[in-house]
C-alpha cells in the first residue's frame, strides 16, 4: 500500500481495519475467479442442457438414408 493509504488504515479502528482486510480478501478471491473459467463452466452447463434435447431425436435417421428420403419426396410430387 502507498504511504497515504497506510496512514489512513492506521487511523481506523480495529473493527474498521478488519473490514478493510476482509474486503481485500474478497477482491483477491474475486480476481482469482477468471471470467474464462466461469465461461467454460457456462458452456458445460449449456452442453448438458442441449444434450437432453439432442437425445430426444437421436437415431431418428438410423434406418433411413436422408438423400434417398429426399429423392422419394421429389418423386411423389406432381409438377404441373
Amino acid at each position: 500500500m502507498s504511504e497515504t493509504m497506510m496512514k489512513i488504515y492506521n487511523t481506523l479502528t480495529p473493527d474498521a481495519q478488519q473490514e478493510v482486510r476482509d474486503f481485500m480478501m474478497f477482491l483477491a478471491q474475486k480476481q482469482s475467479q477468471t471470467p474464462e473459467s466461469s465461461e467454460k463452466q457456462l458452456q458445460k452447463d449449456w452442453g448438458k442442457i442441449l444434450d437432453k434435447y439432442i437425445g430426444s431425436t437421436k437415431g431418428l435417421w438410423a434406418d433411413e438414408d436422408p438423400l434417398e428420403y429426399q429423392k422419394r419426396l421429389r418423386e411423389d410430387r406432381e409438377i404441373g
